[in-house]
Formats: C-alpha cells, structure tokens, sequence
C-alpha cells in the first residue's frame, strides 16, 4: 500500500528530501517522515540543512556515486555529508542543485543555462552523461521529474521529444503524471528510490497508479 505523508503539514515532501539507491538527505527534523523514508526507501538518512535551507531536496542533487551541492554550503554541513558521501561542490549563480539536475546512476538531464563548465565538472565527478534539457518546456528539470534507476515520473505537459531525451539519457522510460492532486511539478510531490516511494499527502488514488507505472513497481 502505497505510503502518504506531508512534513509539518505541507505535502510537497520532495522539497526536503532527496535519496539514492543508499542513502537519503532529509533537511527537517520530522521523525514520522525520516521512519517511512527508511522503511519505505530502505536507505540510511543524512539529516542536515543545506546552505541554511531545510529544504536539501531542493538543495542537492545525488546518485550512488556521490552527491552535488554549490559552493555557499555551509563548512559544518559539508563535514555531515562529506561522512557518507564523495561531494562535489560548485561555483556557480544556480544554487538549487536538486533542482536543477535530474539524475539517476546512467546519467544526468540539468538546466538549460547550466555551463559549459559546470556540466563537464558534474559529467566528471558523476561519470556520467550530462545533457541540457527541459522537461515539460520547464528547466527546473530536477523538480519537473522524479527520476531512479527503474523509471521516471515526468510533468505532464513533457513532449514527445522531452520523452526520447530522458528515455536516452536516463535509460528508462518515462510515464507523465501529477502529484498531489494535479501538481505538475511532480519532484516536488514525490521521494523515490529503486526500492520504493512516498508520495505527498494529497497525491489521489489514480495518480498513485501512474506513479506506480512511472517507477516500475506494478
């Protein structure tokens, strides 16, 4: 049975956290979501802020390699992550990695304005693919899907050339769909991993089963 939850009320529960395949980083205390998240996902958890923010889904981007975040984290925060993970850091305007990099272990989608440089640093410390796209005409490709080694998840309006993009570069193939309700940004709606997801408290019966299909686990 699929798991709801909302942190501290609020269901777009994919703004506090982002997890691999081994681990999650959750930047609130809230004990009912780090419990699912490590029953449901089968990961350890990382709780920190990243750059100030509680919102680490928003904030990193990670697969089973390592994990991404820009240069205004703070020195106490990258010592916590630097414990369980290979940690790039990056100089850059863009700040919400998570954000902005859609990622699985195959490879990785980023923003349009990401440059030239950034992405050959993320291609290098990933070894990985990186590619510019947009998902759903949207650039904040990291919230517009929720991508894992099985599936993705991707905004409905996602065009038939946006799906190829993913197919080839992520190595899955991707179903549209909404989150909580008709959320399109459905990264912000969704936690997941290969073993399993939580979805926002709002997320209706109909859309648990195109997630379900999204992330093989029908």
């Amino acid at each position: 049975m699929a798991e709801l939850t909302a942190v501290h009320g609020n269901p777009l529960i994919g703004l506090y956290a982002r997890v691999s395949d081994d681990f999650a980083v959750v930047g609130v205390r809230d004990g009912k979501f780090e419990s699912l998240i490590r029953e449901e996902l089968d990961v350890d958890i990382v709780r920190t802020t990243v750059c100030g923010s509680e919102l680490a889904g928003a904030m990193v981007a990670l697969n089973s390699e390592g994990i991404v975040v820009c240069g205004h984290v703070m020195k106490k925060e990258l010592e916590m992550l630097e414990r369980s993970f290979e940690v790039l850091v990056l100089e850059t305007e863009i700040t919400c990695m998570g954000n902005v990099i859609a990622i699985n272990d195959r490879g990785a989608l980023v923003h349009p304005d990401l440059g030239d440089e950034v992405i050959s640093k993320i291609s290098e410390f990933f070894d990985i693919d990186v590619h510019r796209a947009t998902i759903g005409g949207i650039k904040t490709v990291g919230m517009s899907a929720v991508v894992t080694n099985k599936g993705a998840l991707v905004n409905p309006n996602t065009s038939e050339w946006e799906l190829k993009k993913v197919e080839d570069v992520l190595g899955v193939e991707p179903v549209k769909g909404t989150v909580n309700f008709g959320s399109e940004m459905v990264g912000t709606g969704v936690v997941a991993n290969s073993r399993g997801y939580i979805a926002g408290r709002d997320t209706t019966g109909f859309e648990l089963g195109v997630i379900e299909e999204a992330l093989g686990f029908l």
